[in-house]
């Protein structure tokens, strides 16, 4: 469990996800995205990820949140594997403590450990930028409309290479809904 000063960072497969954690992690993706109503009925938006990084304060309150699709896209016609970052949120009183670069630092390694060779979501570049992330313009195709309205943030379709390896050009299939 990796920590600072003030936080712990804990790694946990959706699947191991507590009922009490449930309601928990539920509040604050609402508290985080409130025009997503499906969150008050469950954890995720359009798919459950595999994976997911709790934020603790020091108090045990969770304060923020990543999730990690472990997928396999298609990219100019080839299989690529990926993890597609999702649901990132930080309580408001919690912001501005570097917590989005720090969950992220955990996913990124996580996915170097696993074989993972791209991180890619949908955000603000102001955001992500730092954590390694560029805007991509590849087509992009899902089982979802979200690409045209995913939220009102106007996200970008962004990646970051984990294992020093270039992005292919070309058409990007998610082969299912946005994450």
């Amino acid at each position: 469990m990796p920590a600072t000063a003030d936080i712990s960072i804990i790694h946990r497969l959706d699947a191991e996800i507590s009922s009490a954690e449930d309601h928990e992690l539920r509040r604050l993706l609402l508290i985080c995205f409130p025009f997503a109503t499906m969150l008050l009925t469950r954890r995720y938006v359009h798919e459950v990820p595999a994976h997911r990084w709790l934020v603790r304060a020091p108090s045990g309150d969770l304060v923020a949140h990543v999730a990690a699709h472990d997928k396999v896209i298609s990219a100019s016609g080839r299989e690529l594997r990926i993890g597609g970052i999702a649901e990132v949120c930080v309580a408001h009183h919690f912001r501005g403590r570097g917590l989005v670069g720090k969950m992220l630092v955990e996913a990124h390694g996580w996915m170097r450990r696993e074989g993972i060779p791209f991180a890619m979501l949908f955000g603000q570049p102001k955001v992500y930028a730092s954590s390694g992330y560029a805007v991509i313009d590849n087509p992009i195709h899902a089982e979802t409309a979200i690409l045209q309205h995913w939220n009102p943030f106007k996200g970008k379709p962004m990646v970051r290479p984990i294992a020093g390896q270039s992005w292919p050009a070309g058409p990007v299939d998610l082969r299912g809904p946005t994450f």
